[in-house]
């Protein structure tokens, strides 16, 4: 299995996923036009790195901005590994940044953390 990246782009995040070391990067800025397009190879690379049973999965996002599309496909990667830490033993978290002065994504990271039974670490950028 290879480790996924896409270059981020004025409208798309930078996508960085390392098959080996089980830490899955998103960054960037979130409103494609189509994100259901943008987002399904990630969710099928995301499913296909499952499979294989890795023993940790940091799930680390870092988004200045996300329409509303977004944030519902971003909460489905979300429960993909929800799923995954209930079936397994595995070491899995979601590590939700946000810049010290944005209290929208310091929300969203608050409300998307109580929707999914996982571990969750909000960290504060200055």
């Amino acid at each position: 299995m290879n480790t996924l990246i896409i270059e981020g782009k004025a409208n798309s995040p930078t996508v960085n996923f390392n098959y080996n070391t089980g830490l899955l990067k998103i960054m960037g800025r979130s409103i494609p036009e189509n994100p259901v397009k943008f987002y399904q190879p990630i969710e099928d690379w995301i499913s296909d790195f499952l499979k294989t049973k890795p023993n940790k999965v940091t799930f680390y996002i870092y988004l200045d901005y996300l329409n509303t599309h977004s944030t519902e496909c971003i909460l489905l990667l979300i429960k993909k590994f929800e799923g995954y830490y209930k079936e397994t033993n595995a070491e899995v978290k979601v590590i939700w940044n946000f810049d010290v002065d944005d209290e929208d994504m310091q929300v969203l990271g608050i409300d998307l953390s109580s929707l999914a039974s996982v571990p969750f670490e909000m960290i504060e950028i200055k």
